[in-house]
This record gives structure tokens, C-alpha cells and sequence, in this order.
């Protein structure tokens, strides 16, 4: 007798829930709510001794959130007809990144409050670009 062997996982690209968070719409109302949560970190930061503190300290100096956040929901709208607008997000997450670590190489916030903003920035960083470098369909279709 032949045992047969377990079937492999199936890879991220097919699986239901990295597929369905990869969709151009999904990444761009992450993009969205992760910018009007920058915002609204302003509101929320803890300032002790001339240092910002708290898990999203390092992104409570993004005032920019809000007017991306809309730009990011009208474009939620059509990602095929705004696709453009995923190199401006992967700008501004690349951009957010390099300023959460200047404020904390500035001695502006403690090594923890950027922990989650650049986390959260790396991770849409991530989505963004492979939603810009995938094959498309139907260069896909074609080349068949």
C-alpha cells in the first residue's frame, strides 16, 4: 500500500483571506481608516516630559490622514479608473515610516510609540505593493 501524502496548505495568493484583503477596494479602505486613525491620534497622545508616548504616538503627528482618508474613500469608489492613487499610498506609507523613525531618532517619542505605526504603515506598505507589482488579468489572459 502507498500512503498518500498530506495535501500542501494552499499558497497566500489563493488563500480566501489574503485574496479578499489584497482587493483593491479593501486596501484602499484600510489605507482610509489607517489615515483617519493617525488623525484622531492626535486627540489620544500622552505627553510626559517633553516626549509623546502611547502605542500610536508616533502617528499622532499625521494631520495629512484626513485629507488622505477621503482621497482613499472617493477612490474606493473605482480602484480600476483610480489606480494611480496606490503609488501615492505607497508615497505616503514609505514617507509615514521614515517620519515615525526621525521622531524617535529626534528623541520626539519613545521607541514604543512607534511600534504599532510602523507595524500598521509596513503591513498597508506591503499590501499597496504587491497590488502594484501582481500581474494583471488580463496580461495574464494573454500571454495564454
Amino acid at each position: 500500500m502507498t500512503e498518500i501524502p498530506p495535501a500542501a496548505p494552499p499558497p497566500a495568493a489563493e488563500n480566501p483571506f489574503w485574496s479578499t484583503l489584497r482587493q483593491p477596494r479593501i486596501v484602499l479602505l484600510l489605507l482610509a481608516a489607517w489615515s483617519a486613525v493617525t488623525a484622531v491620534a492626535e486627540f489620544l497622545i500622552d505627553v510626559h516630559g517633553g516626549k509623546i508616548r502611547g502605542p500610536l504616538g508616533g502617528a499622532a503627528l499625521s494631520w495629512e490622514g484626513i485629507p488622505l482618508a477621503a482621497l482613499y474613500l472617493y477612490c474606493a469608489r473605482n480602484p480600476d479608473r483610480y489606480h494611480r492613487v496606490f503609488w501615492l499610498a505607497l508615497i505616503q506609507q514609505a514617507a509615514a515610516i521614515a517620519a515615525y523613525f526621525y521622531h524617535w531618532g529626534a528623541d520626539d517619542v519613545t521607541p514604543g510609540s512607534i511600534v504599532v505605526p510602523v507595524g500598521v504603515a509596513a503591513g498597508l506598505g506591503i499590501l499597496v505593493f504587491l497590488h502594484l507589482f501582481q500581474p494583471k488579468e488580463r496580461e495574464q489572459e494573454a500571454s495564454v
